[in-house]
């Protein structure tokens, strides 16, 4: 049986190491879970504004051009699945072109704009996590006609199941009616037993190996500092601070939900200390641009705001962000060597 392990979203807290060092597969496949952080094409198939198939988005990726990922090139599930030996890229479900290979060695049903909250969806009119998972039973039915139902159950337990989500639900908790209704720790812990309640789904379906990152510290993107209005882009401290109260009830989640949950192996990583690091000292892993995106005038410009008609910045490489919301290639390579040495050899 394939060892768990586990990995996320958003930065990194160390040195890289090098992309030429390859280990075995340790998963028979993956499948990640999620919002824009994770989702490779999905929102594609959708009929929505929270989209990314177009210029310039995809600049840097492999033939330049978009392909429906928020950055300039490939996302952290690319490069897992790269490294880990499965395949080149991470295909999204809802294409229609799927090999019997992709389905065997894992798919990506994350989709941007979306929540562990159902209502976090129904605005942008995307896949939130409850129709994430119907669409893992329907992927479930396809992967059994391929190779059969003890090959499939196989291929399921050995597998990793990563999630990536809820930045979404608690960014659109402050702009919403819910502020009025319910109070942040209420919505917190909310938030918590749809996820729970999630990865509980996914284990009665065969789902035995998790990873479920933390909230990173939101209020650092580009357009939550300028919704904030503050002159000396800060982050925004209050937002950041209910990360971090929501992260360590997650934390303390999973541990009991691992005790609950017979052979499961559920792993919290830590998405927020990893990327303050990288914004509290960008010198060090080389970025000089932590407060602005790529993308126009860094502010505000995400997803059908980021477009051809968008200037973008000269040197990606030096950016943190590639729109005001999204990370640039660079640091999802970053989080991917972060991911492999430091999360990986865990299991």
């Amino acid at each position: 049986m394939a060892h768990p392990a586990l990995l996320i979203v958003l930065l990194l807290s160390s040195p890289a190491i090098s992309s030429s060092k390859r280990i075995q597969p340790k998963f028979s496949a993956i499948f990640y879970f999620g919002d824009s952080i994770l989702d490779t094409g999905n929102n594609n198939r959708l009929p929505t504004v929270a989209l990314a198939n177009h210029v310039p988005y995809g600049k840097d990726f492999p033939g330049k051009k978009p392909t429906g990922r928020f950055s300039d090139g490939r996302l952290v599930p690319d490069l897992l699945n790269q490294r880990l030996q499965l395949k080149e890229f991470s295909p999204p479900y809802l294409n229609s072109k799927l090999s019997n290979n992709d389905i065997m060695t894992g798919v990506n049903f994350a989709s941007a704009g979306s929540g562990f909250d159902d209502q976090t969806s129904q605005l942008a009119n995307t896949l939130p996590m409850s129709k994430q998972v119907n669409l893992f039973k329907d992927y479930l039915h396809r992967l059994r006609d391929i190779v059969g139902d003890k090959d499939a159950s196989r291929i399921i337990a050995d597998s990793l199941i990563f999630i990536c989500s809820g930045t979404n639900d608690f960014s659109h908790y402050y702009r919403s009616s819910k502020k009025r209704k319910m109070d942040i720790a209420e919505y917190q812990d909310t938030v918590l037993q749809m996820a729970q309640a999630y990865v509980k789904e996914l284990y009665d379906l065969g789902g035995r190996q998790f990873s479920l990152a933390s909230l990173p510290p939101f209020g650092c993107t580009p357009i939550q500092i300028t919704l904030s209005r503050d002159p000396d882009r800060a982050c925004v401290d209050e937002q950041n601070w209910d990360a971090q109260v929501y992260n360590s009830k997650l934390q303390k989640l999973l541990q009991t939900l691992q005790g609950s949950l017979h052979g499961s192996k559920i792993v919290y990583l830590d998405a927020y200390r990893a990327l303050m690091e990288i914004l509290e000292d960008p010198a060090k892993y080389g970025f000089t641009e932590t407060t602005r995106g790529c993308c126009g005038t860094g502010l505000r410009e995400v997803a059908l705001l980021c477009n051809a008609l968008t200037p973008i910045c000269k040197n990606v490489s030096s950016y943190v962000f590639y729109d005001a919301v999204h990370p640039t290639e660079r640091v999802y390579m970053l989080v991917n060597d972060y991911i492999v040495k430091y999360v990986i050899p865990q299991f």
